[in-house]
């Protein structure tokens, strides 16, 4: 499992988790994505918007999440892997995960 405990902890402790996709032309598209449910090695998001975000996905569903909080801490997380939009949903899967702080 990529994502154990202690990145739960920090993931769903964060009142805002960046979220990186790329677009066509290989840009970094950046968003506060807000607050972010964990389950598994998912992290699912509600969708507000979210369109370039959207648009990028279906081209590419690469994707990198950065969270951090000062509970604890400080601590930080890097997550790399995949994201789909599903309804209103956006779900990033984990395949690394990289500690920051």
């Amino acid at each position: 499992m990529m994502i154990n405990d202690e990145v739960k902890a920090v993931i769903e402790g964060s009142p805002f988790i960046t979220l990186v996709t790329v677009s066509a032309d290989g840009t970094p598209h950046p968003i506060i994505a807000g607050k972010g449910e964990v389950s598994g090695d998912q992290v699912i998001f509600g969708i507000y918007k979210m369109e370039v975000t959207q648009k990028n996905l279906q081209a590419n569903d690469k994707a990198w999440l950065v969270g951090a909080t000062k509970d604890g801490g400080p601590k930080g997380y890097r997550l790399f892997g995949t994201a789909k939009a599903v309804g209103k949903q956006l779900i990033f899967t984990a395949q690394t995960v990289e500690a920051m702080i």
